[in-house]
């Protein structure tokens, strides 16, 4: 089992995924011992002697009986388990007999099952329980239907903007939520988020958290003896130096990881970990589209210059210089989407494509050349009220009464240029759009999108103060 497959499993799980080998590597090491230290949850000086535990499959822990193996994190084993008391089955994460004669482990164990257990949002895989069952300990927590965004990346490739957008906001909203209840992640990478089959971007694995003035998480820096906690790829400059941490640092580790996902490699890459460190703090990193290096058929860089300039921005490194806090990025991603450049996301793919502050003779001349049917209404400020306008084959244009009105969606040719334009929209018209113009019924994508839909929608509601309407959609969420 390789490195990125041990890691995969450490606070998020695949039903789908074959049980892991008992040969799995203890800390996440490569079997090769190619780039070995570079993406584990423990960096130490000394090497961690491969253990071999017997599996748990088939025993009973408390409440829960284990059906079957997952996979192997940094220090615990997952499980799928059957909570017998409610018939349901959850996560059960077990920390691993070599880490549990640690008490300091141990301690870290409970620190992520608190920390996690102070959090409900849709975008955090949720804990439901936490115990010790003669000196074995646990975790039990959601049960996700899906991959990790490392393996999505191996099996798929880069992913596009419209992905990119989703990821970034998925994390931001749970990091939000985290800032506000004075949690730290300090562990944000691929391996560490989550895409459910039902197109949902979570975060797990609190183990490295830091939870408001948490001494013993305070302690974990570069300045112990041969130990730092975090994975160096993605680690902030603040981190790798030991210094006090807050969210901007999960920030920077977001950036970092949007930069892997969308260029197909991380933005700095060494033979160990030091060297790594050393670079995330004095290096500057080869421009994003210039390592992703697609281009659409004008020949331009695939990617909106806004998206750049985002990730740009989160991975700066100076605290001061990136986003502030995930309210700011979100904002930002919203803002930027929907005013400087929505073009960008209909590259490469059948989406909408309109340009704003744009509206030159070559880039009309362009549009028109390629023959871009576009369906979109977008809700924008008065002030850009002027350099909206509506390109489609044998349709009407728009009038700017249409385009301000709350009330008119207009069908686009597929469901996701559907979605996309209820992105910059929001309002509750436009996501009741993607549902109602392409019925779940009828095939998967709409089912697919009739979820992601259903979520954004709620989100407005709750952020209306409509609580009692977004929970009606997320138990609607929870019953298909």
């Amino acid at each position: 089992m390789n490195r990125d497959e041990a890691e995969k499993s450490d606070g998020y799980v695949n039903p789908g995924d074959e049980a892991a080998p008992e040969s799995a590597d203890v800390a996440g090491k490569a079997d090769d011992g190619e780039n070995q230290g570079q993406d584990t949850n423990l960096m130490s000086a000394g090497s961690t002697r491969e253990v071999a535990y017997p599996s748990l499959v088939g025993s009973r822990l408390g409440d829960y009986q284990l059906l079957r193996k997952l996979g192997r994190g940094g220090m615990a084993d997952v499980y799928a388990a059957r909570q017998l008391s409610l018939g349901r089955e959850v996560a059960l994460k077990v920390l691993r007999p070599d880490f549990a004669r640690d008490k300091d482990y141990i301690h870290r164990f409970r620190r992520e099952a608190r920390a996690a257990a102070k959090l409900n949002h849709p975008n955090i895989v949720q804990v439901y329980d936490v115990g010790n069952v003669d000196s074995v300990h646990y975790i039990a927590q959601e049960l996700v239907d899906g991959e990790n965004l490392r393996q999505s990346l191996d099996r798929n490739g880069v992913i596009s903007t419209e992905d990119a957008i989703e990821v970034l906001v998925g994390v931001a909203s749970a990091l939000e939520v985290a800032a506000e209840a004075g949690i730290t992640h300090r562990d944000i990478k691929p391996e560490n988020v989550m895409r459910s089959v039902r197109g949902i971007i979570k975060v797990a694995d609190f183990g490295l958290a830091r939870i408001g003035t948490d001494v013993d998480a305070t302690q974990s820096n570069l300045t112990q003896v041969g130990l730092t906690l975090g994975t160096p790829r993605y680690m902030s400059p603040e981190q790798v130096q030991g210094k006090t941490v807050d969210t901007r640092s999960d920030l920077y580790s977001l950036g970092i990881t949007a930069y892997h996902l969308l260029a197909g490699r991380p933005p700095f890459e060494a033979e160990d970990s030091l060297a790594l460190a050393l670079m995330h703090l004095h290096e500057t990193p080869v421009p994003l589209d210039r390592n992703r290096a697609r281009y659409n058929s004008d020949g331009e860089p695939d990617l909106p210059e806004w998206l750049i300039a985002v990730v740009s921005r989160l991975i700066c490194k100076l605290p001061q210089d990136r986003f502030q806090s995930p309210s700011e990025l979100l904002d930002a991603i919203r803002n930027e989407a929907a005013i400087s450049s929505l073009g960008g996301l209909g590259v490469g793919t059948a989406a909408a494509t309109i340009r704003l502050q744009r509206a030159t003779d070559r880039t009309r001349k362009r549009l028109e050349r390629r023959s871009v049917t576009i369906a979109v209404s977008i809700v924008l400020p008065v002030v850009f009220a002027g350099l909206v306008w509506w390109l489609a084959d044998a349709r009407p244009r728009k009038s700017v009464n249409d385009l301000l009105s709350p009330e008119v969606v207009t069908k686009a040719d597929s469901v996701d240029q559907q979605y996309i334009a209820a992105m910059y929209r929001n309002d509750e018209a436009a996501w009741r759009s993607v549902m109602e113009f392409f019925p779940m019924e009828d095939n998967a994508t709409n089912a697919a999108y009739h979820a992601k839909a259903t979520l954004q929608l709620s989100r407005l509601f709750i952020g209306d103060g409509r609580l009692g309407e977004a929970k009606i959609l997320l138990d609607s969420l929870l019953q298909e």
